[in-house]
Parts: C-alpha cells; sequence; structure tokens
C-alpha cells in the first residue's frame, strides 16, 4: 500500500516549485490523508523516479555504435563470399579436381636406371676356364627400364635396354673385354579379364563423378545457407519490429500510469488503482527488456552466417534490415507440377542420381572380375656384341685365342650399338597367360555388395522424393495459412485499437476502470504480436518453400557456374 499515492505526492509536490507552496502541499497531505499515507506519497516519488529511470534503452553487449544497414540481397552475397560452411565446402569441391587428376598418374611412364659393378671369383675345377682354378669376372651394367600402363584395353608396354661390359680371366674367350647390350620389348594385352574395365581405369570414372557429386553437395549447401540468412534476415526484422511494439505497450502503461495519477489526484480515482498500473507498467518494462536480449541473440544468429571469422568488423556493428517484407511467393495453382518440378531440381535427387551412376560403375568392375584372366603376352629382342680380341695364346691351334672372331664382333660400344640397331640378333616369343580363380568368392561377394548398395540407393532415392513431396505441401499450406492469419491478425489489430481507444475515452469520463484499459492495451498489443508473428511467417515460409521446390538460386539469381 506504500506504493500507491505515487502520483498525488508528486504531482501535487512539483506542480508549484516554490518551498512554501511544496511544504504547504505535504502539510495538507499529512492532514488530509494521515502520516501513513504521506509516507507512502513520498516514497513513491522514489519509485517514479526508478521508473523514469528504467526506461532508458539498456546498452547490448558487443554492438558498438557504427550501423551496418543491409538489405537482403546483401546479407546473401556477404553469406556466399564469407560462411565457414560454404568456404569448407568448396574447398572439398576443389579436393575432388584434385584427387580426379591424380587417378591419371596410373598414365604416367615409368622410368627406371640400374646401374651396377660386380667382381666376381668363381672356383673352377676346368683348365679350361682358368690354370689357377680362379674364374675372375669384372663386370659395369648401366640398365635401364620404362614401364608404361595405358587407357586402350588394359594394353601394358613394357622395355629392358640392358648394357654389360665384361672382362675375364677365362682365357678362351674370344673378346675381351666385351661390351653386350640387349633391348626387349614386351607387350600384355588382356583378353578377357581386364580388358573392357579395370581397377585403375574404375578409379578414374569415379573420381569423374565425385566431381560432380561435390559440386551438388555444394550446390545444396549454398542452397541452405541462402535460406538460413534469409530466415535469419526476417527473424532480425520481426525481433526489431517486437521491440517496436513492446516500447509502445510501455509508453501505453506509461501513460495511463500518468492518467492515473491525475485522476488519483483529482479525487477521482481510487489510489489502490496506482498500484495495478505500476505493475502494469514495470511488467512490460521486462518484457522489453526481454525483447532487446532477444535481438542480440537473433542479430548473432545472422553475423555467425554473414562473419567468415570472428575477427571481423560486422560483430562490433548494429545490423539494421532496410527490407521489411519478402517478395510476393509463386503461383501455387497446380500442386502435381510443383512437386514434379521440385523432383527435377533438388540437388540431392541429383545427388543419389550421380552415386547410382559411381555404383553401376562398381558393378560393372565387379562383373569383370568373375571373368577368368586370359592374356596375350609378346616380346621381342634385339641384341647386340663388340669387343677387342683375346691376344693370349690358343693351347690348342696355334695363335691367339681372338683369331677366329669374326671382324663384325671387333670394335667399341659403338659396334655392339650398331650391331643391336642393325637388328642383325632378333628374338621374339608369344604365349597365353591363363588364371582361373575357382569359385572366386571374393568377386562374387563384390558384385553382391554392389548390388545391396544399389538397392540402398534407390530407396535413399524413394524416401527424398517422399521428403519432398511432404516439404512442398507443408511449404505451401504454411504459405496460406500464414496469408491467411495475416488478414485475421490486421483485422485484429484494426479492432483492438478502436476497443483501447473507446476504452480510454470512457476512463476518462470515469465510466470505465483502470483494469480494462490495462486489459484493452494489452489485447492490442497481443493483436500487434500476432500481426508481426503472421508476416515473420509468411517471409520465412516462402524461403522454405523456394527451398522445397529447388527455386533458390533461381530466385535471388545466383549462379554457381
Amino acid at each position: 500500500m506504500l506504493s500507491l499515492l505515487v502520483t498525488p505526492v508528486v504531482y501535487s509536490l512539483f506542480d508549484d516549485m516554490s518551498n512554501s507552496r511544496i511544504f504547504s502541499k505535504i502539510g495538507g497531505l499529512f492532514k488530509r490523508r494521515g502520516l501513513k499515507e504521506a509516507l507512502a506519497g513520498l516514497l513513491g516519488l522514489f519509485l517514479f523516479a526508478m521508473v523514469g529511470f528504467s526506461a532508458e534503452n539498456p546498452a547490448r553487449v558487443g554492438v558498438g555504435t557504427s550501423q551496418k544497414r543491409m538489405m537482403l540481397k546483401d546479407a546473401i552475397v556477404l553469406a556466399l563470399e564469407n560462411n565457414l560452411d560454404l568456404q569448407i565446402e568448396k574447398t572439398n569441391t576443389v579436393l575432388s579436381r584434385s584427387q580426379y587428376r591424380q587417378t591419371f598418374g596410373v598414365w604416367d611412364p615409368v622410368l627406371g636406371y640400374r646401374p651396377n659393378m660386380s667382381y666376381n671369383v668363381t672356383p673352377t675345377s676346368s683348365p679350361l676356364q682358368a690354370a689357377d682354378g680362379r674364374l675372375v669376372d669384372r663386370n659395369f651394367s648401366n640398365n635401364a627400364t620404362f614401364s608404361q600402363k595405358t587407357p586402350w584395353q588394359g594394353t601394358r608396354l613394357d622395355a629392358t635396354f640392358n648394357n654389360g661390359r665384361l672382362s675375364t680371366s677365362n682365357p678362351f674367350s674370344g673378346l675381351n673385354p666385351f661390351t653386350l647390350s640387349t633391348l626387349n620389348i614386351s607387350l600384355t594385352q588382356p583378353l578377357l579379364r581386364g580388358r573392357k574395365i579395370d581397377n585403375d581405369r574404375n578409379q578414374i570414372r569415379l573420381r569423374r563423378k565425385q566431381i560432380d557429386i561435390s559440386e551438388a553437395d555444394y550446390e545444396l549447401r549454398v542452397i541452405q545457407v541462402v535460406t538460413l540468412v534469409t530466415q535469419a534476415y526476417w527473424d532480425l526484422v520481426a525481433a526489431r519490429q517486437d521491440i517496436e511494439v513492446k516500447k509502445l505497450s510501455v509508453d501505453l502503461a506509461r501513460d495511463q500510469y500518468e492518467r492515473s495519477k491525475r485522476q488519483i489526484d483529482a479525487g477521482t480515482l481510487a489510489p489502490v488503482e496506482l498500484s495495478a498500473a505500476l505493475a502494469e507498467l514495470e511488467r512490460r518494462q521486462d518484457t522489453y527488456y526481454s525483447s532487446i536480449g532477444l535481438l542480440t541473440e537473433v542479430e548473432n544468429n545472422l553475423k555467425n552466417l554473414l562473419a567468415g571469422g570472428r575477427d571481423q568488423t560486422i560483430w562490433n556493428d548494429e545490423v539494421i534490415p532496410v527490407e521489411t517484407q519478402s517478395v510476393a511467393p509463386p503461383a501455387l495453382d497446380d500442386l502435381k507440377a510443383l512437386i514434379q518440378s521440385a523432383v527435377g531440381k533438388r540437388p540431392e535427387l541429383r545427388n543419389l542420381k550421380l552415386r547410382l551412376e559411381s555404383n553401376e560403375y562398381q558393378k560393372d568392375l565387379a562383373r569383370n572380375l568373375q571373368l577368368p584372366g586370359v592374356n596375350l603376352a609378346a616380346g621381342y629382342t634385339m641384341a647386340g656384341l663388340a669387343g677387342a680380341r683375346n691376344t693370349a695364346r690358343n693351347p690348342f691351334f696355334g695363335g691367339s685365342v681372338g683369331d677366329g672372331v669374326p671382324a663384325a664382333f671387333v670394335g667399341g660400344y659403338g659396334t655392339t650399338l650398331s650391331s643391336l640397331f642393325g637388328q642383325n640378333y632378333t628374338s621374339w616369343q608369344a604365349g597365353l597367360q591363363i588364371d582361373w580363380t575357382v569359385r572366386n568368392r571374393a568377386a562374387a561377394e563384390t558384385l553382391a555388395q554392389a548390388n545391396l548398395a544399389d538397392r540402398n540407393l534407390n530407396l535413399q532415392r524413394a524416401k527424398a522424393e517422399q521428403i519432398i513431396e511432404a516439404e512442398v505441401r507443408n511449404s505451401m499450406q504454411s504459405l496460406r495459412t500464414s496469408e491467411q492469419r495475416i488478414v485475421a491478425a490486421e483485422a485484429s489489430v484494426k479492432a483492438a485499437k478502436e476497443k483501447l481507444d473507446s476504452e480510454q475515452r470512457l476512463f476518462e469520463t470515469g465510466e470505465s476502470t483502470n483494469f480494462l484499459v490495462l486489459t484493452r492495451q494489452n489485447e492490442y498489443a497481443d493483436s500487434q504480436r500476432r500481426s508481426l508473428v503472421a508476416r515473420l511467417d509468411f517471409n520465412k515460409a516462402i524461403a522454405r518453400l523456394e527451398q522445397a521446390l529447388g527455386a533458390t538460386l533461381d530466385t535471388h539469381s545466383i549462379s554457381l557456374k
């Protein structure tokens, strides 16, 4: 009861600022209402000062004085440039392209070089090899290899170029030292397993398809982020409008509080009515402060979608949305046509289609692995030989050991190569390499797993299409419901305002009560809130419908090419 006399004391004291009149009024108050009521009036002075102080707008945490005015398209552009989820997804796309290029490394030729030196001492019991029983060979070799897998029918090409210089203690070697060079070219051609497809070529197909999958994932992520940004933008619009509604509600309560004080001072209203007005004012103040806290959370949610890191300046800006209403919704005449269009556009279904195509590659490989391995192997060899005649004496025929060596073999390494590439000494071979794995359970199970994966992906596609149908239906219903709610809420706002104005006029003439005026104010504020929520739901329903129809990128003119 002490706080009921705030207005009589404050207004009676300060209508006239002269000290004599102030004390005269205080004395009259004491005389008319007694000591307790007068003390209550003084306490009311303090409470009124506190009410006036609490009406100041509180500062928001982390929000500076700089403002960033933003349209919806500006927010979307900022998100496309900075959003961390999009940056991660974009990196995955670049990684997929790099992995695709990496698979072509199987066609890179492989060159080898094998220089080698050897010193061999071999015991021998034949005096024709070594008179002292020690056959000494010194060899220096320079060998090179070349290997090339080709993308055509699994063909593989190999070549070896061997060069050796040998000196020996064998007294019957016609050339000492001598060089021997051979060039061998071989070709392996699969005829069954590995001809149509093998693991290397299959990996290239899979990695190429993975690029398309990662691009579909990126498009899906862009749509999700744009939808989230759109909804967060409208949340911020609604949060700021909600503060205006709450502030208006506080102002109405303050007006009623002051109106009640004047009537109490005039003796036309019971002092007890002031406590109800004050309590309602403070309740609305509390709601107003809560809405400011919610505004900060909603704004931070939008900033989190737009910022590329916690060090960006947008975190310290007050974001002010410029737009207050979304674009007109798409035509909703033909439900089946819209659902069919959504099925054709949604990146989730394109992703599943690409994964089904990738699984077909796996099934193709698994069927090929069940075939027996039959390879055609062919080779062609050229050889060349040259060296210095061995001048050691021939113990059997007289003369030197090297006398019988043909003149074509006498010379250096150039003579060896001339003999080699002149194809004076050639050989060839051809044959089949057949491998058959009995039962081949590994390949059979690989094919069975690929068939199970195919069934699983088809089930996922059917489920995704069903989800899309439900999303389109729900978003269309939500949009229509929001439109109807907006009409109803606006009519409610208009009616509630008329009722409030009427109730206030009645209160002024003493025909209504403080309780009824405050009730009408609450009804008016509730109607405004419902209108605000209906418009928010309408704007967000459009964003959800765009996402459900797969039309988000087209609506906002976003190109990912």
